[in-house]
């Protein structure tokens, strides 16, 4: 009984006594996208910040709060204890001269251009021509610039396209680890399908059995958003990418009688490459599909509502029920 009275006494002491008393000479870290409790643990220990690594890393842990650690150039004190560089840390209590950009699950490069543009950023384009290439692997979050970065373009666009390509490969790691280059990029093509045309968990992952069930039958996918999404890359390279192309106003009707990579009626399989840059839940669901009697879906015109058919003839009902065509 005094042996575990005296542990908890030490445990309490190195939790809320800081590394040093009364240091006010500031420590700057910085806590980049992707970084795990590993190694945020080690660049406060390395900097004098925390005196103990296990402490620290079991107090995360028993919070419950290993993933929410938010990324940001921190401005820390050695007279600063463990329960308050956490919360500083869980809170996002960055320096406020950082630019932070949020990025939203399915996101396409147009999209994510645009959120550049309308910050003061970047010039239109800029973003989407560097980046088209690795659409689908930019991954989705909020992102915290420097300062400096602002004054070109150009640096924002290197810092930013590689921490997005940087934290995808941390976040999917364990994901797609075991998977072939093929296999893990048959996964990130359907997930990005799946943010453009679901938006719960349970229906991605019904989509998601439904695209594998169509691909298992050889029947063409007829995804519009594939659709809509290859009309704004023929725009954008007969451009050169100086303009962005909004996915939304795209019609399909026309477009799926043009032929093309992303014309999911024409041609079978999947598309080419992503239609957007797809975060977790999309790609779990992509991994895990619900297997289902149903070969079509269609959302209703507000998107509130997925509506699922097994037959052709049921599709059609639908489409005229919730669609009016």
């Amino acid at each position: 009984m005094v042996a575990i009275i005296l542990i908890s006494i030490f445990i309490i002491y190195f939790l809320y006594s800081p590394s040093v008393r009364e240091d006010m000479e500031p420590v700057e870290i910085a806590v980049e996208e992707g970084d795990g409790l590993g190694k945020i643990t080690q660049k406060l220990h390395d900097s004098g910040l925390i005196r103990s690594s296990l402490l620290f890393t079991l107090y995360i842990k028993i919070r419950g709060e290993e993933n929410e650690l938010k990324a940001g150039n921190y401005v820390l004190y050695k007279s600063l204890n463990i329960p308050t560089i956490t919360r500083l840390i869980v809170t996002g209590k960055s320096k406020p001269d950082d630019i932070k950009v949020l990025i939203p699950e399915g996101s396409n490069i147009w999209e994510i251009d645009e959120k550049l543009v309308q910050a003061g950023l970047i010039s239109e384009g800029e973003f989407s021509s560097q980046y088209h290439d690795i659409e689908g692997y930019l991954f989705p979050d909020t992102y915290h610039i420097s300062q400096n970065s602002k004054v070109k373009s150009q640096n924002l666009l290197e810092e930013l396209g590689n921490k997005m390509a940087e934290n995808f490969n941390n976040k999917t790691a364990s994901l797609l680890g075991g998977l072939s280059l093929a296999e893990s990029r048959e996964v990130i093509v359907i997930a990005s399908i799946l943010e453009k045309e679901a938006r719960t968990e349970q229906d991605m992952k019904l989509v998601s059995g439904i695209i594998k069930k169509r691909l298992e039958l050889g029947i063409p996918l007829q995804i519009d958003a594939a659709v809509i999404y290859g009309a704004c890359r023929r725009i954008a390279e007969e451009g050169n990418w100086i303009r962005n192309c909004n996915v939304t106003f795209q019609g399909p009707a026309i477009e799926i009688k043009i032929e093309g990579p992303f014309n999911t009626y024409i041609y079978k399989g999947l598309p080419p490459a992503p239609i957007s840059n797809p975060g977790l839940q999309a790609i779990e669901a992509a991994l895990n599909p619900t297997p289902s009697d149903y070969l079509y879906y269609l959302s209703t015109r507000d998107g509130s509502q997925m509506i699922y058919s097994k037959t052709p003839g049921e599709h059609a009902a639908n489409r005229r029920k919730y669609l009016g065509i």
